[in-house]
């Protein structure tokens, strides 16, 4: 049986010389792990699946029920330009591994997937990555229920707590000066650091 889906790609790994392992997000599909059958003479295609793609695919069940392949593969947004920039893969990266580990959790798949859809269109435009990062974050905490504002808010040190209402409250520039880049990144790990304190999701190893 075969559905259609739109998807976002979480993440990609190599398995064994003809599989691809695909993480995807989609508004139905949730969260979930494919293969992808890939002939290495066609690595190079335009077709083949990449990072923070959207994509219609075409997924499959295994007669056995336990594996669901991707078949036709068809690209609708490509986002090369976050490859370009360090710290926008950087933070892409650790925002696609954080859904890889607790999207198959999460309630709301619409929300969740239009989420990241908007924060990966914000990386791809060069916007600055730490605040798409944060905003990110705060937005994922909130929609899923958790009282950020009303528990994390109040404890952000006093030094930051005007940079960081105004990067929240703001569309997110291209640029940031040393001083207000460095004021989102304390508010980032501070918000991680509440996240693992107060919720129940994972983070994985290694994120910032």
């Amino acid at each position: 049986m075969s559905q259609s889906h739109r998807v976002l790609v979480l993440r990609k790994e190599l398995s064994g010389e003809s599989f691809l392992k695909l993480h995807l997000l989609g508004p139905e599909l949730g969260c979930r792990l494919c293969l992808k059958r890939v002939a290495s003479k066609n690595r190079s295609l335009k077709a083949t699946p990449d990072l923070f793609d959207t994509a219609d695919v075409q997924i499959e069940t295994s007669r056995q029920g336990t594996a669901q392949f991707v078949g036709e593969y068809q690209i609708t947004r490509r986002r090369d330009e976050i490859g370009l920039n360090y710290r926008a893969l950087q933070y892409a990266s650790d925002l696609s591994n954080l859904l890889v580990y607790n999207g198959a959790h999460m309630a709301d798949l619409p929300t969740l997937y239009q989420l990241a859809e908007r924060s990966m269109d914000a990386f791809a435009a060069r916007l600055e990555p730490s605040v798409v990062f944060l905003k990110s974050i705060y937005l994922l905490l909130k929609d899923e229920g958790y009282p950020v504002r009303e528990f994390w808010w109040p404890q952000v040190p006093a030094q930051l707590r005007e940079a960081t209402r105004t990067l929240l409250s703001q569309p997110s520039p291209e640029k940031l000066s040393p001083e207000v880049r460095a004021s989102c990144e304390a508010s980032v790990q501070n918000l991680l650091h509440w996240l693992r304190r107060e919720t129940d999701l994972s983070l994985p190893d290694g994120i910032l």
